[in-house]
């Protein structure tokens, strides 16, 4: 993907995200004296990302100076021949007639997209890759009340596994007991026969027993 920066416009709020680039991304930073400091955190994620990096000073002042810099680096890369998703990121709704242009216009059609940080950029991108995925699961809206029941009832798990190994021959194995009760919402047939995969028959059948009788489980 191609992620082209209205600095001036966005600012460090519109870097949100750096740290989901790659190496197939090209990222081009727009900025001027009037906004020339970013968040080292933000330039960090971008050169570790690996992705291609450029930035484009504002040589003179104007108005709209730097929504023509971007309009002509987009055609200079789609004439270059880069056929892949273009994101502007930028509050500037001006940029709508570019999209249109290239989506409507163009006799070679273009997917250009309008957000408000790289985040939202990738995440309106839809690509079929791990990193839309997870971000798509990161932005889910949860109930804070449904959440927090869990998270206490997690607290409550790992308390029990703990009491309920601690000091035996299966003490070490204890972080990956507790994972298995929080993700195996099961029948106990099911935590049984998990048990015995994720243990041995003989460990799997001593951890089972154990977690049976307590009967807090």
């Amino acid at each position: 993907m191609l992620f082209l920066v209205d600095y001036e416009n966005v600012g460090n709020a519109g870097m949100r995200g750096c740290h989901y680039l790659n190496g197939l991304d090209y990222l081009v930073v727009f900025y001027s004296d009037a906004k020339r400091h970013m968040e080292r955190r933000f330039l960090q994620d971008i050169t570790n990302s690996g992705c291609t990096f450029e930035i484009c000073k504002l040589c003179k002042s104007g108005k709209n100076a730097l929504d023509f810099y971007i309009s002509s680096k987009l055609g200079e890369m789609f004439g270059g021949g880069f056929e892949g998703t273009a994101v502007i990121v930028s509050h500037d709704h001006g940029f709508q007639d570019v999209r249109d242009y290239w989506d409507k216009r163009s006799l070679h059609r273009r997917k250009v997209l309008l957000s408000s940080c790289v985040e939202d950029g990738i995440v309106s991108g839809n690509e079929n890759c791990d990193r839309t995925r997870e971000l798509r699961q990161l932005r889910e809206n949860l109930t804070i009340g449904g959440y927090f029941a869990d998270y206490k009832e997690k607290i409550r798990i790992e308390k029990v596994i703990k009491n309920l190994f601690d000091g035996t021959e299966y003490e070490e194995m204890i972080e990956d007991i507790q994972k298995l009760v929080e993700e195996k919402k099961e029948t106990p047939k099911v935590i049984y026969l998990n048990c015995l995969h994720s243990f041995g028959r003989d460990n799997g059948l001593a951890i089972y027993n154990r977690i049976k009788a307590c009967g807090e489980l």
